[in-house]
């Protein structure tokens, strides 16, 4: 069984009460409760997903499933749920602060069809069924630079695995990332796989014809006001089995 962290705001308030003083952050995830999830487990995870199928004006949002892998502050994730209102979106990240303002940015703007965990990618398996996935997006993930840390990346064989087994027939994967050693090394698991296609890819996103649908991210925005280095994206389908 794997580690989660203790939630000291409910079983040790002292230790709470050091930890948020060294970082109000971890204090405000508890702000937005319809919106947030700072301790995720499977089983609140289902009651938040239902308690927005109940709450939603539009019965019928909650159709089609997109995950944001590292969501920072949400400007992707906010602006794709905008843009498909009828789609539900969930987002997950680690770090409180980008939490907080990715909440906040969700609850000033009234947003209905998000839903944030503090969790760790890697085990994002555990809060879908088998083929109920229908798009997963992962923006510039840590990429682990040296050789001996590559085994912490998040993308590898057994993500691939993991993937395959929730997301549904013909669902996507879309990934951005400036490092293109890591780029490449996804890019060749993805093509020696036999449950997904990639259909589009490129090495420079935004000199490519993919450009005009791009949305951008935080860190996006952050290159184009320097250096602007190649961006490589890809999109790939999971393959309908069925039809082959």
């Amino acid at each position: 069984m794997r580690y989660r962290p203790k939630n000291y705001k409910v079983e040790d308030q002292k230790i709470f009460t050091r930890l948020k003083k060294n970082n109000p952050y971890i204090a405000l995830l508890y702000n937005f409760p319809k919106i947030l999830i700072p301790h995720p487990s499977i089983e609140n995870f289902q009651n938040h997903f239902e308690n927005k199928k109940k709450d939603s004006k539009d019965k019928s949002h909650l159709g089609k499933i997109h995950l944001e892998i590292g969501c920072g502050s949400g400007r992707y994730l906010i602006e794709n749920a905008i843009n498909h209102k009828k789609d539900s979106f969930i987002g997950i990240e680690l770090r409180y602060k980008r939490l907080v303002l990715a909440a906040k940015k969700i609850e000033r703007q009234n947003i209905k069809n998000i839903l944030l965990l503090r969790e760790c990618g890697e085990y994002f398996d555990e809060y879908f069924q088998q083929n109920s996935l229908d798009f997963l997006h992962i923006n510039f993930p840590d990429p682990w630079n040296k050789k001996s840390q590559r085994k912490h990346r998040l993308i590898n064989h057994n993500f691939i695995s993991k993937l395959s087994y929730t997301m549904r027939s013909n669902g996507e994967f879309r990934l951005k990332t400036d490092h293109l050693e890591y780029f490449e090394t996804v890019f060749k698991i993805l093509s020696d796989s036999k449950d997904f296609t990639i259909i589009e890819h490129t090495k420079d996103l935004h000199e490519s014809i993919y450009n005009d649908k791009n949305i951008l991210t935080e860190f996006e925005m952050l290159f184009k006001s320097k250096d602007n280095p190649p961006i490589g994206y890809f999109l790939a389908k999971k393959i309908n089995k069925k039809n082959n």
